[in-house]
């Protein structure tokens, strides 16, 4: 695992806002006191505002036990979520405990909510998540809860804290996966412990590699949030901890404990492994510096040489991951320059060489291709541009494979009897009839 605080040059991923909350501590003294839900907001607090986290660093958006009242984190929630300031992520997330009323409704219970009826002083899950799926100009609206739900006390019950929820699932699907009739658009995710009684999910005498803290508890759940975004759930090559390889590493540790699961919520058409919460800086690094690097190898500066496509098309691919990795690294307008000579030098060499074919000869390729050949070929090559060379060049490259090596060598032919035309045309003819079959029927 890496250390997220580590420091190896700005790396942005888009502007990202947490709302984050803790409590351990509840005025209602009927509600049992926890231990790990402010260990557990200050340290997800700490890594998301990190430079591997890249998540604006105010403090007022953590909320920890007395400064977690319910008007607190509706004033939070009002400013990041109802405002029209944009971010590519916006998260809210909560730690602490949850209760589910005899309406099965799920609540929040913050600093100052009332136990026998959580509608006082409780956030009620529903409406938060609609409030947050909602936002606008939020290009992914996130939800994270680490609740240890328990039944309100009814009449007759002792409402001791002993009554708890036999299967939190339907609770769940009916309070945040009932979106079927919303149209919320993409990237609206909620991730949820399932975990349904008060206190017994909480893990103690919990310490991090790397870390000098003393052992502490924090909830199960988040202890393992909290080691996927320190490099459990990085992708080994890019070193990018997305919500997807995160929530798979949560629930794989959860379903090894065997006593609970991570639950989700997706709207339609929404990607988790399109949405970066987190990277591995040192990895990271290395692998924007690899693509760089590859780009730099592939055309030595002065290198004024014939081109070939292979490298161009493979640099375009290179180039095209830095813009989605790191889309400010100052490389990036260099290389697009760098690229967009080379492909204008190959095109300008390739449609030369095929204009100067002399007729007989282009129409000994035609017949042996049985197509117009030249001038459709001619035709593809000059709408190349770096847009479009990673797919229209894929189909163009087995041909171009051919007459790659006929232009960087000059080759000409005096005419259809020329016995180098022969060679040329025995590699020409396979190549073109791939090429016709990946680009379908030519008229």
């Amino acid at each position: 695992m890496n250390d997220l605080g580590e420091t190896r040059g700005e790396i942005k991923t888009g502007k990202k806002i947490a709302i984050v909350v803790g409590i351990d501590k509840y005025d209602d003294e009927d509600i049992p006191q926890l231990e790990g839900a402010e260990h557990d907001a200050k340290e997800l607090f700490e890594l998301l505002t990190s430079e591997a986290g890249g998540f604006v660093n105010e403090e007022k958006n953590l909320l920890i036990n007395k400064q977690a009242r319910q008007r607190d984190i509706l004033d939070r929630i009002s400013e990041v979520f109802r405002q029209d300031e944009e971010f590519d992520i916006a998260l809210f997330y909560f730690s602490g405990h949850g209760f589910v009323d005899k309406k099965e409704d799920l609540y929040l219970s913050t600093c100052d909510v009332k136990k026998r009826d959580p509608y006082v002083g409780g956030i009620k899950v529903n409406d938060l998540r609609n409030q947050i799926y909602s936002s606008e100009n939020k290009r992914n609206a996130i939800m994270v809860l680490d609740c240890c739900y328990s039944g309100v006390a009814t009449e007759g019950t002792r409402g001791d804290g002993s009554e708890t929820i036999k299967d939190l699932i339907p609770v769940l699907d009916r309070n945040i996966g009932n979106i079927k009739d919303k149209n919320y658009g993409t990237g609206k995710f909620t991730i949820s412990s399932s975990a349904n009684d008060q206190v017994s999910y909480e893990k103690k005498e919990c310490t991090h590699p790397g870390d000098n803290k003393e052992p502490h508890t924090h909830g199960e759940f988040t202890y393992y949030l909290l080691e996927g975004i320190r490099g459990g759930a990085e992708d080994k090559t890019t070193g990018e901890i997305t919500l997807l390889s995160l929530q798979q590493y949560i629930n794989q540790k959860l379903v090894e404990k065997k006593r609970q699961n991570s639950y989700i919520n997706i709207s339609e058409g929404s990607n988790l492994n399109a949405i970066t919460i987190a990277l591995s800086l040192e990895k990271f690094g290395s692998y924007i510096t690899s693509l760089a690097d590859t780009i730099e190898t592939y055309f030595p500066e002065g290198d004024s040489s014939f081109p070939v496509f292979r490298k161009i098309r493979q640099g375009t691919v290179k180039l095209k991951e830095m813009k989605s990795k790191k889309p400010d690294d100052l490389k990036i307008l260099t290389f697009s320059d760098l690229l967009e000579s080379k492909l204008k030098k190959y095109k300008e060499e390739v449609i030369a060489w095929c204009t100067r074919l002399p007729d007989d000869v282009q129409i000994q390729i035609e017949s042996t291709t049985d197509t117009d050949s030249v001038a459709l070929f001619r035709d593809s090559v000059t709408k190349l541009d770096l847009e479009s060379v990673i797919t229209i060049g894929a189909k163009i490259s087995p041909v171009l494979n051919v007459i790659e090596m006929e232009v960087k060598n000059n080759i000409s032919y005096a005419n259809d009897r020329d016995p180098n035309l022969r060679n040329f045309l025995q590699q020409l003819a396979p190549a073109y009839k791939l090429y016709k079959s990946m680009i379908g029927t030519m008229s």
